[in-house]
């Protein structure tokens, strides 16, 4: 970055000179050809008014033309070898309006000719010519000095840049040294937006990177205890420390603890997919009362193993962008929740409503509800309320956070509601599709 904000510094420089000895020298040019031409203007009134005609080898040129164009006399060169002037501009024009101008390049590259004719009273044209520099000459005349500037100038804006840059970068530098602690006053006005979504971007990924962390340090504790179980089970099985009846109870904890190790494994999976977002692209419009409908009548049977009732009402179509299976494992997670978490003879209600455009979707029980202080972080992942009891109703920690994700997902907005030894009752809101 220093090395191009340096370059474009020089280059600036180099094209300033450039333009300023193109225009000055233009300037000087067209005031030259002036002078010139008002010169020769004075000469040949003189002249015309009198003036002797002589042979000189001086840098006038004088030169009279008759009506006829032919050549009476030439201060430089032998009349008689000169050809017919009539068709020369200055001459012509002179004829014309009694006053010409010209200018012809002369053999040489560095000079060239000016011409300046005037309409005498008895009809002929009196000419004055000069030789003068030509606007090669005068650039290449200005151009040692015009290097030397540039060169010149090259060293000052090599070290004026030098200083520059520091102080331009120096803000960048020093938001991108410590983004954490960046003050926006010390920073350029313009790039505080920038800095902001930079800053917000670096806090996102470094509680992603914690969240990460602690997701795999949970998912490794919480794989430990089912395979500590089974491997545990199976050694005393193996070694024959086992009699008949403790083989059968041995059997069931291990199938419990399979059990729970492939629920464990199934919300993991769900989690990383619905993280990766790929089934965002795959959304479609689904009746969500009827799914809600099936996923009460087929978690009936285990509300009632339970002591639940499992009630449901609500309208005949609620269209939402969800998809089925997705619909399905939301349901599946808020309806099991709210019978494992259940006190006997308790109620589970899933309801779902239309709310002007929205689709409401409640699921609410008579529970033991969730404290006050631990409602906010009710939806994180293998957060508990109460781990002991969590853990002995089968709970993998996961469902609410799979809930929470899919709602993320598909643009619903939830809400908890929560008393202890009252109950607790989830709402999420959806944009009806038609």
């Amino acid at each position: 970055m220093r090395k191009k904000i340096n370059g474009r510094f020089i280059m600036i420089a180099l094209y300033s000179i450039v333009m300023t000895t193109l225009v000055m020298t233009a300037v000087f040019y067209t005031h030259l050809q002036k002078q010139v031409f008002s010169d020769l203007q004075v000469v040949a009134q003189l002249l015309s008014n009198g003036g002797n005609l002589e042979k000189s080898g001086g840098s006038l040129r004088v030169t009279l033309i008759d009506k006829d164009g032919t050549v009476l006399f030439d201060s430089a060169l032998d009349e008689q070898s000169l050809d017919n002037h009539k068709s020369r501009p200055e001459i012509e024009e002179a004829f014309a309006t009694g006053t010409g101008e010209g200018i012809r390049r002369s053999d040489t590259l560095s000079k060239s000719v000016y011409y300046y004719a005037i309409r005498q009273n008895n009809g002929q044209v009196l000419r004055v010519g000069k030789e003068s520099k030509s606007v090669l000459a005068v650039l290449l005349s200005a151009l040692p000095v015009v290097m030397g500037t540039a060169v010149l100038l090259s060293v000052v804006c090599l070290v004026f840049s030098h200083y520059l840059t520091a102080a331009i970068v120096k803000p960048i530098e020093d938001m991108a040294g410590d983004m954490e602690h960046m003050r926006e006053e010390d920073s350029y006005p313009e790039l505080v937006p920038f800095a902001r979504k930079i800053r917000q971007q670096h806090e996102e990924i470094l509680s992603a990177a914690n969240v990460r962390q602690e997701f795999t340090t949970n998912v490794t504790h919480e794989l430990k205890t089912p395979l500590a179980a089974i491997s545990g089970y199976a050694e005393l099985m193996e070694a024959g420390m086992v009699n008949q009846e403790d083989t059968k109870h041995f059997a069931g904890e291990i199938r419990k603890s399979a059990g729970r190790l492939l629920n464990l494994i199934n919300d993991i999976i769900k989690l990383s997919q619905l993280d990766a977002g790929s089934e965002k692209e795959h959304l479609e419009v689904v009746n969500l009362a009827e799914i809600a409908a099936e996923s009460v009548e087929m978690l009936s049977v285990n509300a009632k193993k339970n002591n639940v009732r499992l009630s449901y009402s609500g309208v005949p179509s609620a269209r939402i962008r969800i998809g089925k299976e997705l619909a399905q494992e939301l349901l599946y997670n808020l309806i099991e929740n709210a019978v494992r978490y259940n006190k006997p003879e308790g109620l589970v209600s899933v309801r779902v409503k239309l709310d002007g455009s929205e689709v409401v979707l409640s699921v609410e029980d008579t529970g033991i509800g969730i404290p006050a202080e631990c409602q906010e972080r009710i939806f994180e992942r293998f957060y508990r309320v109460d781990k002991s009891r969590s853990k002995a109703l089968g709970g993998t920690g996961l469902g609410l956070a799979i809930v929470k994700h899919i709602c993320t997902l598909t643009d619903g907005s939830i809400e908890l509601t929560s008393q202890v030894d009252v109950g607790t009752c989830i709402t999420i809101r959806w944009r009806t599709e038609h």
